[in-house]
């Protein structure tokens, strides 16, 4: 890390620094933005059910919670609703939207959608002008970072319409990017206010350069990263084969699907045993455990290991053998979980979706279909148990993309640096 500079990053998020699992992956990103910056200030907008996430953060990184409160209160009352929605119907920024998206608005619920998005966008922009102006912001030595393609990127942007020498950039995703898993307001307009979007695969950069081309320029690659444990995960010698799966438990994981394929396994590979592990929770996971116990046969055990922080993931990783990591989600950017697993060296299959292909490839795994079959992942994980020796070349070269594409200390080093150019931009 190379000495810091006298200059600040505003990075709002949703919920980090609270919460159990929100955004955890920002981890690793904070000591670099703390060795970079002389201040960086969190500021998320969402309550969460937790206190303050377990971990001392940089003495040069404060957590300012007034927008959080600030938006928490506009839904407590008639006077606040009001308010929101007086926000809403007099920014231009949503009839804009009106025009852009006709059709949208010809559905009541869409229209109550975007009525509160674009109410909690303006009264965002209202607070970052009073914060600008109380805190005494040097604007030539800030970066407003968002690191959601989302509502505080909208709220950012209409500030910046009157104060033009605004450094703004913003992280996108999944679900703030691809548009098929959800409608995403507020585009193109927030594009023309932004000094840069960093998208976190290629796969995102071809997706949005293919809907707005006039904003090539705009457009950057940052991979994410995770850090290096220091250990590898070992293979299983005991004649059981053990996957590891780790996600919310949520429609899009696509569980369902994996414990189908399981029980085709267990059935069609009678004579072999196999332990499945699930980490990670949400609204599913009780309907699913019991859908599991019903119709996984018994040479497959199985466990729903329920939330873990992520020290006790790798803990885990270190502690239990584990054999390959899976996962068949339907949507991803390119999952944090695959990037923790293959630096622990151990081999992935996945679906052919969003940015994986980026990450998993036959080398370190097997890349399956977007939308596969039963069969299809049935007969991954069999061909992942025939040739140890291959498995082994598998563990290697997992490690291996990694170390080459995935370190934190690499990816982060070069992004919290690319971050400060802002500083320097003569607008």
């Amino acid at each position: 890390m190379k000495k810091k500079e006298n200059n600040i990053v505003l990075l709002f998020t949703s919920y980090y620094p609270y919460g159990d699992i929100a955004e955890s992956f920002l981890d690793p990103e904070i000591p670099y933005l703390s060795a970079t910056f002389e201040k960086v200030i969190l500021i998320p907008l969402l309550y969460s059910n937790s206190v303050e996430r377990v971990g001392k953060l940089p003495e040069n990184v404060e957590i300012d919670d007034s927008l959080l409160k600030e938006q928490a209160s506009l839904n407590k009352d008639i006077i606040n609703k009001i308010s929101l929605i007086s926000n809403a119907i007099t920014s231009i920024d949503f009839y804009r939207e009106i025009v852009n998206q006709p059709k949208m608005f010809l559905n009541i619920s869409t229209i109550k959608t975007s009525i509160g998005f674009f109410g909690r966008a303006v009264s965002i922009k209202k607070w970052v002008e009073r914060y600008i102006e109380y805190q005494k912001i040097d604007l030539s030595k800030t970066v407003f970072y968002t690191y959601w393609l989302s509502l505080a990127t909208s709220g950012i942007s209409m500030a910046k319409q009157k104060k033009p020498t605004m450094k703004i950039v913003a992280r996108a995703h999944s679900g703030d990017l691809y548009s098929e898993s959800n409608y995403l307001l507020h585009r193109p307009e927030v594009l023309k206010y932004l000094n840069r979007l960093y998208l976190i695969s290629e796969h995102g950069k071809r997706y949005i350069l293919a809907k707005y081309p006039s904003f090539e320029n705009l457009f950057k690659v940052s991979r994410l990263g995770t850090k290096d444990r220091g250990f590898l995960s070992s293979p299983s010698s005991d004649n059981i084969f053990r996957i590891v799966s780790c996600s919310s438990i949520i429609p899009v994981k696509r569980i369902d699907l994996l414990i189908q394929s399981l029980e085709l396994l267990g059935k069609t590979k009678s004579s072999q045993k196999y332990e499945w592990t699930h980490i990670g929770y949400g609204p599913l996971q009780l309907e699913l455990e019991d859908i599991a116990n019903k119709t996984l046969p018994e040479n497959i055990t199985h466990k729903f290991i329920g939330y873990m922080p992520n020290e006790e993931i790798f803990s885990y990783y270190k502690n239990n053998c584990t054999d390959v990591f899976i996962n068949v989600s339907a949507l991803e950017g390119i999952p944090v979980s695959i990037m923790e697993a293959q630096s622990c060296g151990i081999p992935v299959i996945a679906t052919e979706v969003g940015g994986t292909p980026e990450i998993v490839s036959n080398d370190v795994g097997l890349l399956l279909s977007k939308n596969p079959s039963p069969e299809e992942i049935m007969e991954a994980l069999s061909k992942m148990m025939e040739n140890p020796n291959k498995m082994m070349r598998k563990r290697k070269k997992s490690r291996d993309n990694w170390e080459n594409n995935y370190n934190s200390r690499k990816n982060f080093e070069i992004f919290s640096h690319d971050l400060k150019k802002y500083n320097k931009l003569a607008l």
